[in-house]
């Protein structure tokens, strides 16, 4: 992977392809689904692939893959990939699926995860925290848990401590238990940052030994990395990864843009009809996974959106994104028609939370001309901060909406962890 990044993009393609041969005539003769999909065809190499018989092959829908899971199945794994385990998503969508995988495939996930900490020249010796697990009574305040190694990456490298705290902890446990373990490097959601780092910006906190947070699961946008130069005065490291198909882009040592891990994934952008999108334009992305045996996933439309970017400065051939937009649900859908992302900048969130003391808020499309406006609030509002925040949702949203207010403790997160600042929840047949 060190000579492989480097490469062309033509060349890196046409190794993806070659990869892509191998793996659809495993499937097609090893699985019941794509053995019936792809019946009469003729046997695909890389030349018919690049030719354009690639963008023939049909998408694989994730409903599919919940309801055809067992045709996906491989009937002979060869022996040379390891055994195989099943995992589950985590159900964003709120359809969760099963998928099975080989030891192979964790290798590669294991490689890319050291290609991260790489190419952000990372202290393996020092100690990484982690804010991310969500599973009860595991984990939990004060004491969290503790490793003795960053996971898989010990196995080539000595590594320092890992520690652990449940993410469901409250922001002021997360900022003192991390004061006492006084991390190198920590790894949670963009909203824990966010939130950590405004309390404390508050408080007068620091953490003196912190060189950098990476982030993972939800959709990072620049107020995140605002608030953390800010607060700690530390860059942010983001990844995009799916539990069923491993690792998809990191982000650049040298820019804020992602690169696709090719050598793993071959991942396309492409436009509602299908056809590949162009630097610039953002679509849908499609996903295959080239090492996973178990259960070839070819096509997958992993249900979120990504702009895709030009070639990189920095040299790689390695294919850009410049931006995930996140899932079909974080769109919001105008009640005249049309659609259009709701991406709330770092001004955005600064003038929201400058209104009113809010601790956490959720914009949820709850019906086609109304929102839902979700606050947790270090006390109750007066009418006048109530109607300050109503009206910049009229003005961030569109005079279309309706607006209603509804107060909480504290914002639910989903079972994998997850939170996200807008939602639409309106039934998928509207």
């Amino acid at each position: 992977m060190e000579d492989t990044q480097w490469w062309p993009p033509e060349k890196l393609r046409r190794e993806q392809f070659r990869f892509a041969a191998k793996l659809i005539a495993h499937a097609r003769a090893t699985t019941s689904y794509y053995g019936d999909l792809l019946w009469g065809r003729k046997a695909l190499d890389a030349d018919k692939l690049a030719d354009g018989f690639w963008s023939e092959i049909p998408v694989l829908a994730r409903a599919t893959v919940n309801a055809e899971a067992d045709r996906l199945l491989s009937r002979r794994i060869p022996e040379a990939h390891g055994p195989k385990d099943t995992i589950y998503t985590s159900g964003t969508t709120g359809r969760p699926i099963r998928v099975v995988r080989t030891r192979l495939a964790l290798w590669y996930w294991s490689a890319l995860t050291l290609r991260d900490h790489h190419w952000h020249r990372r202290d393996l010796a020092g100690t990484l925290a982690v804010i991310r697990t969500s599973t009860k009574g595991v984990a939990v305040y004060p004491k969290g848990a503790r490793f003795g190694a960053w996971g898989s990456s010990d196995r080539v490298f000595k590594t320092g401590p890992c520690v652990s705290l449940n993410i469901n902890s409250r922001i002021d446990e997360m900022a003192e238990w991390l004061g006492r373990e006084d991390p190198d490097y920590l790894l949670t959601h963009p909203t824990v940052v966010a939130r950590l780092a405004r309390h404390c910006l508050a408080e007068g906190i620091r953490f003196p030994r912190l060189k950098e947070l990476q982030t993972l699961s939800e959709i990072l946008g620049g107020e995140v990395r605002a608030l953390a130069r800010e607060a700690w005065d530390v860059p942010v490291s983001d990844m995009y990864s799916g539990r069923e198909v491993g690792y998809m882009a990191l982000q650049c040592p040298d820019h804020e843009h992602y690169h696709v891990q090719g050598e793993a994934v071959l991942l396309e952008v492409v436009d509602d009809a299908g056809r590949p999108c162009r630097p610039g334009e953002t679509g849908r992305v499609l996903v295959t996974t080239l090492h996973n045996y178990a259960m070839p996933l070819i096509r997958y439309e992993i249900g979120d959106y990504a702009t895709l970017g030009e070639s990189c400065p920095c040299g790689r051939g390695l294919p850009v994104l410049t931006r995930i937009m996140g899932r079909k649900q974080n769109i919001l859908h105008l009640p005249g028609g049309g659609e259009k992302w709701t991406l709330l900048s770092s001004g955005d969130i600064r003038d929201l939370m400058n209104l009113a003391p809010i601790r956490q808020y959720q914009f949820a499309q709850v019906e086609t001309d109304l929102l839902e406006v979700r606050l947790a609030t270090a006390r109750d509002l007066s009418e006048d901060e109530e109607a300050a925040v109503g009206n910049w949702t009229t003005i961030k949203f569109g005079a279309d909406f309706r607006i209603c207010f509804v107060y909480a403790d504290e914002l639910k997160r989903t079972k994998a962890g997850k939170f996200q600042d807008f939602v639409c929840e309106l039934p998928e047949e509207a």
